[in-house]
């Protein structure tokens, strides 16, 4: 079957439907072909081809593909991603996930400039990292410093160091005990489900809601 022509409201209503974020990156890639057709014949879709290359970006990451998503950067038209603000903010992205530099993550998500139409996704995914972050503390570590839980999980370390009982309560809220006179954080052990076989998230419907949400 055809797909409908790539535009702003049938990326918008790509989006709007995909019920997890796995439907929205195959959806999405299907749609690759034709964003590289326009970028080669219509130099007037700039702002299509930036929201559409974009969107799949982070929909690679949403997928937790982010070797595929660094290939992914290679196949954008590079006249665009050079010059677009919004490609070269999935380039620093890219850059911070990589090498682990979570600070900067937190940074680039929330501190960036990033178009009305992406915020959604954006904070999508700060949400669905910090949860992935989470899990990987809760598996590294029987115990932490609250400063150091707080740069991975993009809290104030600053405050955290101080044991701030309001830092502190956002670090227990995740199932986190604190024991004071230690001055340590002990996460709360992670227990993986063996019936999924899909990795990709519990908060799939959530994402989505949040950003059909933003969108209406």
């Amino acid at each position: 079957m055809d797909l409908p022509p790539l535009s702003q409201q049938q990326l918008a209503a790509i989006v709007t439907s995909a019920s997890t974020p796995a439907e929205l990156y195959r959806t999405l890639s299907d749609y690759e072909a034709e964003a590289c057709l326009l970028s080669s014949q219509d130099s007037n879709q700039a702002e299509l081809l930036s929201l559409y290359y974009s969107t799949f970006f982070f929909s690679h990451l949403l997928t937790d593909q982010i070797y595929e998503a660094r290939i992914s950067t290679k196949r954008m038209p590079q006249g665009l991603l050079q010059h677009d603000p919004s490609l070269q903010n999935c380039l620093n992205l890219l850059r911070a996930v990589w090498q682990r530099k979570y600070e900067q993550v937190y940074q680039v998500l929330r501190e960036l400039p990033w178009s009305d139409p992406l915020k959604p996704i954006v904070q999508s995914y700060e949400a669905y990292f910090q949860e992935k972050t989470l899990k990987e503390i809760s598996k590294a570590y029987e115990a932490i410093r609250p400063a150091a839980a707080a740069t991975y999980l993009g809290l104030d370390p600053v405050t955290a160091a101080q044991a701030d009982s309001t830092t502190v309560q956002k670090l227990t809220a995740y199932g986190w005990t604190w024991d004071q006179e230690t001055g340590l954080l002990h996460p709360k052990p992670v227990v993986e489900d063996p019936q999924k076989d899909d990795r990709l998230y519990n908060e799939l419907s959530e994402v989505m809601a949040l950003i059909g949400n933003r969108r209406s």
